[in-house]
């Protein structure tokens, strides 16, 4: 047993897990705890067994929580293993699996895979004409109201103002739009210097050039903003019933229609959130501090304290899962992969994974690693993915 002093706020957690007395934000907190074994272990990992992981981690939980291996709360830590030993396997999995299960048989065989997405979109102008801008060669895109826009050597879209601002453009809003499909992901710089990255299955419409009193942007789908500051002009999102008002912040808004809510994380700044009922009424109104995620769904808005790094992951290039269900990991993963998601057997809620893995690996290398788990299985036809146990 270790030697250090005994965390007894652990202890106590752990208790009220146990108890079913704990609450929502202890068990955050104690998935907070656990999820910080992901990188102490992560250099010995390509060395072991899938057992041999989930022994050592055990017996590191064991000291680090300074339970008694032998007492009731061993029920507690045995939940806890499994939880780290997936988030590790996902976190370093393929690696892992490739190192040790080469000649392993899987449900998802060599042959069927499907590639990562990658930068692609598509730019609506205000005129209706349409811009593949995969396809269409770095530098100046098109001269518009005068603005340059121009596609940089990284891939993103800026909009540069070329001209002193006219009133008549000002009073006469044109607007353009810009959307990634599925499989898609792209970042655009606004003319007022806000930056955009949207996520797969996401679109962006904002006016060629802001108005006198407001920058004003509609977001579906998921988007991160890092927000200029304009003390003189607020900066507003509209996403379905809700709006976004700030007026210089980063924060992500997940908003796409087959989620159960739109939510809505702030890392820096503020943010003040209007749920509307009727486009004139204010249903509820609150203000996030750094830290915080609000929820909006059929129940109303909430509020609580996330870690951050969860909701921007996939603009860092990977995707992270903190004790979430099958399902909606499905989902991210078609958004990405673009694929059609087939569950054979009946959706089971109590299924559910941790870790992180990086959104550059090919489809067959992570379905290969959540199989590792045992408790599911995949097999790939085409764009199509089944969901088998």
């Amino acid at each position: 047993m270790s030697s250090h002093k005994p965390d007894k706020k652990l202890q106590e957690l752990a208790r009220k897990l146990f108890a079913g007395e704990i609450s929502e934000n202890e068990k955050e907190e104690l998935d907070q705890w656990y999820n910080s074994f992901d990188d102490t272990y992560h250099e010995k990992v390509s060395d072991e067994t899938v057992e041999q992981l989930e022994t050592r981690l055990q017996q590191a939980i064991l000291e680090k929580a300074d339970i008694n291996e032998n007492s009731p709360a061993k029920r507690v830590i045995l939940w806890l293993r499994i939880a780290v030993a997936v988030s590790i396997i996902l976190c370093i999995g393929f690696y892992f699996y490739q190192d040790q299960h080469n000649n392993a048989e899987h449900v998802v065989s060599a042959r069927q895979d499907i590639s990562p997405g990658r930068n692609r979109a598509i730019l609506t102008l205000a005129n209706g004409k349409k811009i593949d801008l995969d396809i269409i060669k770095k530098g100046t895109v098109v001269h518009q109201n005068g603005l340059s826009i121009t596609k940089t050597n990284s891939g993103q879209l800026v909009y540069e103002i070329l001209a002193t601002k006219d009133q008549t453009i000002q009073n006469k809003l044109s607007y353009n739009t810009i959307e990634t499909p599925k499989g898609g992901r792209y970042s655009i710089k606004l003319p007022d210097g806000t930056v955009v990255w949207l996520n797969a299955a996401s679109s962006l419409k904002y006016p060629t050039q802001f108005a006198s009193n407001e920058r004003r942007v509609e977001l579906t789908g998921e988007g991160y903003f890092e927000v200029a500051h304009d003390q003189t002009k607020p900066f507003k999102v509209s996403s379905s019933n809700q709006e976004i008002e700030v007026l210089g912040t980063h924060f992500n808004i997940n908003a796409y229609t087959e989620e159960n809510a739109i939510k809505t994380t702030l890392l820096e700044g503020r943010v003040k959130i209007k749920i509307r009922q009727t486009k004139e009424k204010v249903q509820k109104l609150i203000i996030l501090k750094p830290g915080q995620q609000s929820s909006f769904d059929n129940m109303g808005l909430t509020v609580k304290d996330v870690n951050t790094d969860d909701a921007i992951a996939w603009q860092k290039g990977y995707f992270k899962f903190n004790r979430e269900d099958i399902q909606s990991i499905m989902r991210k993963l078609s958004r990405w992969y673009n694929f059609e998601v087939v569950f054979e057997a009946e959706k089971d809620p109590s299924l559910v994974f941790g870790g992180k893995v990086s959104q550059t690996k090919n489809l067959r290398a992570i379905l290969q690693i959540m199989e590792e788990t045992g408790s599911v299985h995949f097999k790939i036809e085409g764009r199509r993915v089944i969901v088998m146990k």
